[in-house]
């Protein structure tokens, strides 16, 4: 891989720890959801890996006041 024919050696693992992040938020917020309760628990898991950090974002706010998973 190269940008305007410099060697990225770093793009790769940057890219797998990214989508790392991603897919262990994804896991996470579906936990919680459905140990909440709540029925689109597998919707905001997959908003979170079409969407990114949005959803993220979202679920956070629209959660900050529950407390903690039962």
């Amino acid at each position: 891989m190269s940008a305007l024919g410099v060697a990225l050696p770093w793009s790769l693992p940057l890219t797998l720890v990214i989508y790392g992040v991603l897919v262990a938020a994804a896991v996470w917020i579906y936990r919680d959801a459905s140990a909440r309760g709540n029925r689109y628990a597998l919707l905001w898991a997959l908003a979170t890996l079409v969407f990114a950090i949005v959803p993220v974002l979202v679920y956070l706010y629209r959660y900050r006041d529950a407390g903690p998973a039962p």
